[in-house]
C-alpha cells in the first residue's frame, strides 16, 4: 500500500485509497488478480495508515462489490473514460476519468441492452443501442471522484 513490499518505517509513498480502488477495478476488468501487500510492523501489528484505508475499500465493495465479485474482464478494450467488467445478466460501465463528450461510447456492444442505471441509487441513464455500439448518456450526472459505475442490463 506504500512503495515497499514489507514493513519500512521511512516509506511515507502510501496509496490514496482512490488510487487502490481504481487499481482493484482495473484489475477485474482485465481478468486479473488484486495482490494488495500489507506488511505488518515488528510488533505484529498493522499501522493504523493501512487499516484506515482497508476499511474504505471494504466500504466501497460493500456498496459496490457487485461490480467486481464474479464478474469477467476483457469484453470491451480499455475506454478513456474507462473500463467494463460484466456478470452474467449485467455488464457493469466504470467511469474512471471524466468522459469528452456528454455521453460514453461502449465499442462493439452485441448483446442487447435492456436498461441503464447507475449503481449507487437505480436513477435510470438514456442510451441509444447502435450497431457501432453503446452510448450512454452522462449530461448533467455527477461523476464520483473516485469511480461512477453504470449497471448495463442485458436482455
Amino acid at each position: 500500500m506504500n512503495d515497499s513490499w514489507g514493513f519500512n518505517i521511512t516509506d511515507r509513498k502510501y496509496k490514496t485509497s482512490k488510487a487502490l480502488i481504481q487499481y482493484l477495478v482495473n484489475a477485474a476488468a482485465h481478468n486479473a488478480n488484486f495482490l494488495l501487500n500489507v506488511g505488518p510492523m515488528p510488533d505484529g501489528t498493522i499501522q493504523q495508515e493501512f487499516t484506515d484505508t482497508l476499511k474504505v475499500l471494504g466500504s466501497w465493495l460493500q456498496k459496490n462489490g457487485e461490480s467486481i465479485y464474479g464478474t469477467r474482464g476483457g469484453i470491451i478494450k480499455e475506454q478513456q473514460w474507462g473500463v467494463v467488467t460484466a456478470g452474467e445478466k449485467k455488464w457493469y460501465a466504470h467511469i474512471l476519468r471524466s468522459p469528452l463528450q456528454s455521453y460514453i461510447f461502449i465499442p462493439d456492444v452485441t448483446v442487447k441492452v435492456a436498461k441503464a442505471v447507475l449503481l449507487s441509487n437505480k436513477t435510470t441513464l438514456k442510451f441509444k443501442q447502435q450497431a457501432e455500439g453503446l452510448f450512454v448518456y452522462t449530461d448533467g450526472l455527477l461523476l464520483d471522484d473516485i469511480d461512477t459505475i453504470i449497471e448495463l442490463q442485458l436482455k
